[in-house]
């Protein structure tokens, strides 16, 4: 049975209030680190430590709709030709489902008068959700609009593709990959509720297309509700070996097994809502890491997605902004129990300096010894 022997608060705020750290790569947010310089963290013989988070507070600065969610791949036939174009959603944050719907209307009509000249517009009521649809109004929610042409016209596009696709980066497509390779590998079908494409595959389709029996028309049709974000929880790791698991998607924007159970560095999840992320534990937390280092003196630790991705951040800087974050950690040293199973006979001391010479001294008997 462990015994605790010692507790203690380290209350930690990456906001700044002098010069930026030294440390280039961290930022405050997405990566810091705490340093305790000369009140290391230590253990003893026979000892252990626990490193526990019991509270951590911040501001959500930054989108529900981001660079890992805002993107939908569109192809279409035109003039004999195939032609292709990217939609990328205006990052920001969306009241509602109604904003997020007619948004998509129009980058698909932007979409499709880049690839094809024909200017579209939205048929009077047949965007859904509608205007104002919030979750849980009476309503489906997913996602549904006809386009028709402005003039009235035939369009004469056929072949229509809309993919949400979460793969790794799609070669054909010459743009500059952001960090982690993570462009093509994207949550846009989770907030726009159309089919995940895994792979890549020309004739997959995230929305139902149908170009109804009027030629001036195109209908696109979702499969299941929108979402205002597709981020619930922000992870946080530590440079320390831990003993945690977790299923490897987690850290990882790319396609693996989902259950396949991996060693993982995370120490604590972090719910988001729509002004603070955060949480308060008391010392039962769930969010901590025993560890067996006799001496530690730095600690990095990062936030990041469900996929391992870091917070797609407002500025290019969040040194110079107000992202920034406050937490309680709480180290604990607790004392190996023993075994009630170990032998606790005598121990025999074979070292020399325990030795003795017995001495055998003959009484003086007056015989001239």
């Amino acid at each position: 049975m462990s015994v605790l022997v010692s507790s203690q608060d380290i209350y930690v705020s990456t906001q700044q209030s002098g010069s930026a750290s030294a440390q280039g790569s961290d930022d405050g947010f997405n990566r810091f680190r705490i340093a305790m310089n000369s009140n290391p963290l230590t253990t003893g013989n026979n000892q252990y430590g626990r490193l526990s988070v019991t509270q951590f507070s911040a501001y959500r600065n930054f989108f529900y709709v981001n660079e890992w969610n805002n993107k939908v791949w569109v192809n279409c036939v035109f003039g004999g030709l195939s032609k292709n174009a990217l939609i990328e959603l205006t990052k920001q944050d969306y009241g509602n489902l109604g904003d997020i719907a007619a948004e998509f209307s129009t980058k698909l009509i932007a979409a499709f008068l880049a690839m094809t000249g024909v200017a579209f517009t939205v048929k009077a009521g047949t965007q859904n959700p509608i205007a104002g649809f919030t979750k849980g109004d009476t309503g489906t929610g997913i996602f549904d609009v006809v386009l028709e042409t402005a003039s009235g016209a035939a369009h004469n596009v056929t072949g229509i593709k809309i993919q949400c696709r979460q793969y790794l980066q799609d070669p054909n497509i010459a743009v500059s990959v952001p960090a982690q390779g993570a462009y093509g590998f994207n949550d846009s079908y989770a907030l726009l509720g159309g089919k995940r494409i895994g792979t890549q595959n020309a004739l997959a389709n995230s929305f139902t297309i149908d170009p109804v029996s009027v030629a001036r028309e195109v209908r696109v049709t979702g499969f299941y509700p929108l979402q205002r974000t597709t981020t619930q929880y922000l992870y946080m790791s530590c440079s320390e070996n831990t003993s945690n698991m977790e299923s490897q998607n987690i850290s990882a924007a790319q396609p693996l097994s989902d259950t396949h159970i991996v060693s993982s560095s995370i120490i604590a999840k972090i719910p988001l809502n729509d002004t603070l992320l955060g949480f308060q534990q008391d010392q039962s937390t769930p969010f901590f890491v025993e560890l067996d280092n006799r001496h530690i003196s730095e600690i990095l630790f990062e936030i990041k997605d469900h996929h391992g991705r870091t917070i797609d951040t407002i500025a290019d800087s969040t040194t110079e902004g107000n992202m920034f974050s406050d937490m309680v950690f709480n180290w604990e040293v607790y004392s190996r129990g023993g075994n009630p199973h170990e032998l606790q006979a005598p121990v025999k001391n074979y070292n020399i300096e325990q030795n003795t010479m017995a001495v055998n001294v003959r009484a003086n008997t007056g015989d001239g010894f």
